[in-house]
């Protein structure tokens, strides 16, 4: 059995915004329709800032997917914030303004919890409890990677450097690139199926996200070199009870991975030659996994220095810290923080932060 997940989040650090309404039609709209159509069964992890902008057409389509059991909606933070890096209040603040926006759009509850960027630590299984959760997602690679708690002490190395050097244009592309198949394929080993039980503040169930199965079914998808569907099948045959993919729909018929565009159809024509049954994310069996999970992303290093080492991003961490009300979710969006934020991103929560505090003064 294998599952789905689909993220989207128009607040996306390197999408302008004046770009929203061909990412809606030329991701969301097909996608959601094909998977719907063809009725495969996925999760929705969909930012609440995200539902508010979309258009009447895109909110039927994910009610139709809720009614006919096709669409599992998560939970996540409203404004796509990275959980560890806010206070208590404003993470709880997060949790419970994306629920509201969804049981009023959607008339869903949901019980699974997507951290953006799986930005995740161990006080945050007792908030969602808290709130209603049973479930979070959590990123697989940081869970085998948490042996050593203390990375002062043993860093985190990518496990597939050379595609990382490939996808940035640095040194020779295509022998980087040819290196890193090798590494991907062999970094494959580590990925094991199933849920697991995380120890926590408060235990909670988890479900693995695997980046390095996310990213063979998106070089498979895109056909790119000595890749295909059927070779992206072949390499991932061996693996059940997984996630198959669990990143965002942008990447789905809007925007290139490395010049190459994944199409709907294409992406389906993975799964297709996996010929294994698609199941919702929440009916995967649990592995009798009882692990710890370190204070980590889905960042290659597994670290949350991507929202907060660049000085514009520490400046901001530390201006939104107390913010309230409807400004601070802005300041709090990390696609102001982040991979390449545009200046239009990262300019929303500086002026988010500048009007709250002249609001208040």
């Amino acid at each position: 059995m294998l599952a789905l997940l689909l993220h989207g989040n128009l607040q996306y650090a390197e999408i302008p915004k004046n770009e929203v309404g061909r990412v809606i039609e030329k991701a969301y709209v097909p996608v959601l329709s094909a998977l719907i159509g063809k009725e495969v069964p996925f999760a929705l992890n969909i930012t609440g800032f995200t539902l508010e902008l979309l258009p009447g057409e895109v909110l039927g389509l994910i009610r139709e997917g809720i009614e006919s059991g096709l669409i599992e909606v998560t939970g996540t933070s409203y404004s796509h914030a990275i959980l560890p890096l806010l206070s208590l209040d404003r993470v709880e603040a997060q949790i419970r303004r994306d629920r509201e926006v969804k049981e009023n759009l959607l008339e869903v509850s949901p019980r699974l919890f997507f951290p953006p960027e799986l930005a995740y630590d161990p006080i945050l299984p007792a908030m969602l409890k808290d709130s209603g959760y049973e479930t979070v997602f959590v990123d697989g690679e940081a869970l085998v990677l948490s042996n050593h708690i203390n990375r002062a002490i043993k860093p985190v190395k990518p496990l597939y450097p050379h595609l990382i050097k490939a996808q940035r244009g640095e040194g020779n592309r295509y022998l980087n690139y040819l290196l890193g198949l090798r590494e991907l394929k062999k970094s494959l080993k580590l990925v094991f199926p199933g849920k697991v039980t995380l120890r926590a503040v408060k235990d909670i169930e988890a479900i693995p996200i695997w980046v390095n199965v996310n990213t063979v079914v998106m070089l498979s998808a895109g056909r790119f070199p000595l890749m295909g569907p059927k070779k992206g099948a072949k390499w991932l045959g061996n693996l059940d009870d997984v996630v198959l993919y669990g990143t965002d729909i942008e990447f789905l018929g809007y925007r290139p991975l490395a010049d190459y565009l994944i199409t709907v159809d294409s992406f389906i024509e993975v799964f297709d030659a996996l010929g294994r049954e698609i199941r919702p994310p929440s009916e995967l069996p649990h592995s009798g996994k009882r692990l710890y999970l370190r204070t980590s992303s889905w960042a290659p290093d597994k670290s949350l220095e991507v929202w907060r080492l660049d000085e514009g991003n520490a400046r901001l961490n530390a201006l939104s810290w107390n913010l309230r009300g409807e400004k601070a979710f802005l300041a709090e969006n990390s696609d102001a923080r982040g991979w390449e934020p545009l200046p239009e991103r990262r300019l929303d929560a500086f002026r988010a932060i500048y009007e709250a505090w002249r609001e208040k003064s």
